[in-house]
């Protein structure tokens, strides 16, 4: 009988904490020639600034701000030319189990170069695992990969947030994606994003190809398939639980996009695919 091979370890592990203090150009890393592959880095500026450059180009990561890169990838950073003041900086590498997706989903929708204001969660969070993991007082193994999972979910947050003001259609939508389960409108999430109705529409059609009404309703019915798949919930309560109003508003609007009631399609043990 063949023996299986061993499952891989899903816990996060730090390989590296280090302070650094860096002067001169000769302070330069090619991220692309160096390391391991399976290594991801938060680094993040205590004074001074850095620069990092990737396919969108070169832009600073002062004070108050942290890079996110991996190594074997084609990017590079270092001491900015021209610069005078030294760069000091703290970074965690770390392995990608367990945390890669959101790792890679934070440099996604929000870049390289990401804010990490010395009063926010995440660098309180980010100190926590650096001080843990250079003290030797993390209780274990499952406390280190909590950490950084908290980590990388704080600095998600904060980055949305940040969106309010740069960027308040891009705000919208992630307000959406995190708030459709909860009694929300449109007249909601407009007031949230501080821009007019008519303004948001146009510029989040135009942007996703999708009106932000219809990207509510299919959240909720795409999530709403999934508990009639596996839950036997009543129909109010599924209804209730993925944003809407009553039972009947749920079934028109599932009859609408599937064609066939939600009741009638889970008593013949069916759900429709989105």
């Amino acid at each position: 009988m063949p023996i299986a091979a061993p499952a891989l370890d899903p816990f996060a592990v730090v390989h590296a904490a280090a302070e650094e203090r860096q002067r001169g150009a000769a302070y330069r890393w090619d991220n692309a020639t160096r390391g391991d592959a399976n290594r991801l880095v938060i680094q993040r500026t205590l004074g001074g600034a850095a620069f990092f450059r990737d396919a969108q180009g070169e832009r600073a990561v002062p004070l108050g701000c942290a890079m996110l890169f991996t190594h074997r990838e084609p990017t590079a950073y270092g001491y900015p030319p021209g610069a005078t003041e030294p760069y000091r900086h703290r970074f965690l590498a770390f392995s990608p189990t367990g945390v890669r997706p959101l790792f890679d989903r934070i440099r996604a929708d929000f870049g390289s170069v990401v804010r990490m204001p010395e009063e926010s969660e995440s660098a309180a969070l980010f100190d926590e695992v650096f001080d843990g993991v250079r003290r030797r007082s993390l209780r274990d193994r499952f406390h280190e990969s909590e950490l950084l999972y908290r980590l990388l979910i704080a600095l998600y947050r904060e980055q949305v947030q940040e969106a309010r003001e740069r960027d308040p259609v891009e705000f919208g939508r992630h307000y959406l994606q995190s708030h459709f389960r909860s009694a929300i409108n449109l007249k909601t999430v407009v007031a949230k994003c501080g821009i007019s109705r008519e303004h948001f529409i146009r510029a989040f059609r135009r942007r996703y190809r999708e009106a932000p009404g219809a990207m509510l309703r299919r959240l909720r019915l795409e999530h709403a398939n999934t508990m009639l798949a596996t839950s036997e919930l009543e129909l109010a309560e599924v209804a209730r639980a993925c944003g809407f109003a009553s039972a009947n508003t749920f079934s028109r609007a599932y009859r609408a996009r599937y064609g066939a009631s939600p009741g009638g399609l889970r008593s013949r043990g069916e759900h429709r695919q989105s």
